[in-house]
Parts: structure tokens; C-alpha cells; sequence
């Protein structure tokens, strides 16, 4: 299971840079952005919630990825807007 919770997590954070790239933002701003995003959804993924990690299951990232925006989203806020 942790395989295909990475790989969300992989595909996620692939199509965040691949759409700031699009948007030209900066090479330093995109991999600030990537990095600080891997930085919070590893934390989300950590947090334990009444004795479980729910960022083990894919179901989990899932979540945790909605919360956090889809990769368009993410990338208008970080100064992409198309």
C-alpha cells in the first residue's frame, strides 16, 4: 500500500511542477513550491489520528491531496495564474 500511496504522491508533485514550468514561473519559486508541498503532505501523512497514520492508505493521500488543492490550484496561488 505505501507503494501506490508514494506514487499518488509522486504523480501529484509531478504535475505541480510540470504546470508551474508551463506557467514559467521561476525555477527557484517551482522547486520551493514542490519542496514545501512534500514537506506538508509528508507532515499530513505523519499526523496520527486516534492511534492510526491515515496517510498510510492510498485513500489517505487522497484526502490529503484534495486538501491541499488540485495541482491548478496549487500553482494560481503560488503566483502561476494562466
Amino acid at each position: 500500500m505505501a507503494i501506490e500511496s508514494d506514487q499518488l504522491v509522486f504523480d501529484y508533485l509531478s504535475r505541480v511542477g510540470d504546470l508551474a514550468q508551463q506557467r514559467q514561473l521561476p525555477s527557484k519559486t517551482r522547486m520551493r513550491l514542490v519542496t514545501d508541498l512534500r514537506a506538508e503532505i509528508d507532515r499530513r501523512r505523519a499526523s496520527v489520528v486516534g492511534g492510526k497514520t491515515p496517510g498510510d492508505s492510498p485513500a489517505g493521500v487522497r484526502r490529503i491531496l484534495e486538501r491541499l488543492g488540485t495541482p491548478e490550484e496549487v500553482v494560481e496561488r503560488a503566483g502561476g495564474g494562466g
